[in-house]
């Protein structure tokens, strides 16, 4: 009750509301009923039911941390459901705090609707179906899940800047959203493997409770690819991840051109759509070319079967491919290649220096203890690094809304054991 009374007390009226509707609707919220407001499947109509895709999933820690991980299997409304049924509680929560957060910055439900709106047409239909089943398992407002779910579109959009308060900050820097990431190859590293940087410099964090529920979300979708989306709990989008082909995310947010717009796809449905389909770095390529551009970003995406990593600017007229060694350029500046790397970030100049100092001598440790803390933001919120021949990473997250990520530990997580145990586990299900 406790925890009702203090959303309650922070929440904008109409989402409290809800919430005391929902919380003094009796019987209503012990059983399934396609009617109910707010437990309105119109998929999942019996506890029977429920527990046959519920079985799918399962939840579980990374050992000495708070990172959780959960896996979801089945169609997307499942999967979707899966995580607000097993996650209820922090999925209200951590979505709950970020809307009630977001709406004093932007002052405006409407402004949320406006954008998801425009969004909304290239959303393809399984994510549409994923936020409706975590809307319905986790007993959250629909127009809540959608406007969490803009809201990374709203931060990077050029028109951002018509928008008083925090997003100048953002601008500024303090909150700024403009990341880093480095691709290096085997004969870059001293034990001649193969790291993939993800530096994740996102100040919403500093709006929210995003630091108290760290979450990857081991996908097994009926078609594609299965893979890990590392994130938080809540929020289906994909700013970081690996798949079974060895494929990893890293993106940044890359200025804001004349031609920025919200009618295009998403870049966190864009990403997991790079997470389920693609095999290799030619489906990558496809994938983001094909897919109407909104804001202006850079992606630089790797393959661990191909040892290959590639840095791309997309906005919604270009596209442009850099390799390993190539010189970096755009209209306004350029940064000299580094052989065996491809890099780019907020601190291009200096993380072309360091990089070319320590190049053939790079080691993970290296990168955790002394390059990610030089070369990240005051606003660092998350920090991957891949090593994707071998389906591993190591992740770190801020651990509070002063602290870098940079300066927490990491945790070391096994994708390929993962993906195996959750396989066998579906398959002995299939067999009862």
């Amino acid at each position: 009750m406790k925890f009702y009374h203090s959303i309650l007390l922070s929440l904008p009226y109409s989402l409290s509301a809800i919430f005391f509707l929902t919380l003094f609707a009796g019987c209503g919220l012990s059983r399934i009923d396609p009617m109910h407001f707010l437990i309105r499947s119109d998929q999942i109509t019996s506890f029977e039911q429920e527990q046959q895709v519920m079985q799918k999933a399962r939840l579980e820690w990374i050992d000495g941390s708070n990172i959780r991980v959960l896996y979801v299997a089945g169609t997307p409304y499942e999967r979707g459901y899966q995580q607000g049924k097993l996650l209820r509680e922090e999925v209200q929560e951590n979505l709950g705090a970020l809307y009630t957060n977001s709406l004093k910055t932007f002052h405006s439900e409407e402004l949320f609707a406006e954008v998801y709106e425009r969004l909304r047409p290239f959303i393809p239909q399984e994510y549409i179906d994923e936020m409706q089943g975590l809307a319905h398992g986790s007993r959250m407002p629909l127009h809540v899940i959608h406007a969490i779910h803009a809201l990374p579109s709203l931060t990077e959009w050029g028109g951002k800047r018509r928008i008083k308060g925090i997003v100048k900050q953002m601008m500024k820097g303090e909150l700024g959203t403009s990341c880093s990431n480095v691709g290096a190859l085997p004969d870059a590293t001293r034990n001649h493997e193969m790291y993939v940087i993800r530096i994740l410099d996102w100040g919403l964090h500093r709006i929210s409770r995003l630091h108290d529920y760290p979450l990857i979300t081991i996908h097994f979708p009926e078609e594609g690819e299965p893979s890990a989306n590392i994130g938080w709990v809540g929020f289906l989008g994909a700013v970081s991840g690996m798949n079974a082909s060895g494929i990893t995310l890293g993106e940044m947010g890359y200025g804001s051109p004349p031609n920025e717009t919200l009618r295009g796809k998403p870049m966190i449905f864009l990403l997991r759509d790079i997470l389920t389909y693609s095999h290799n770095l030619k489906d990558v390529r496809s994938l983001i070319t094909s897919a109407p551009g909104t804001n202006a970003f850079s992606y630089l995406m790797s393959d661990g079967k191909s040892l290959e990593a590639e840095l791309y600017y997309r906005d919604r007229d270009t596209f442009r491919v850099f390799r390993p060694g190539e010189e970096v350029y755009d209209d306004k500046k350029q940064f000299p290649g580094v052989r065996n790397l491809v890099y780019g970030g907020h601190f291009d100049e200096l993380m072309s220096e360091v990089l070319t100092r320590h190049s053939g001598n790079l080691t993970r440790e290296l990168f955790m203890e002394e390059i990610i803390p030089e070369i990240a933001m005051k606003s660092n919120f998350q920090n991957v690094i891949y090593e994707p021949q071998r389906l591993a990473f190591w992740v770190s997250n801020s651990p509070g809304k002063s602290l870098r990520a940079a300066e927490a530990p990491y945790f070391f997580f096994d994708l390929k054991k993962a993906i195996s145990d959750h396989i066998q586990l579906l398959s002995t299900l299939e067999q009862d």
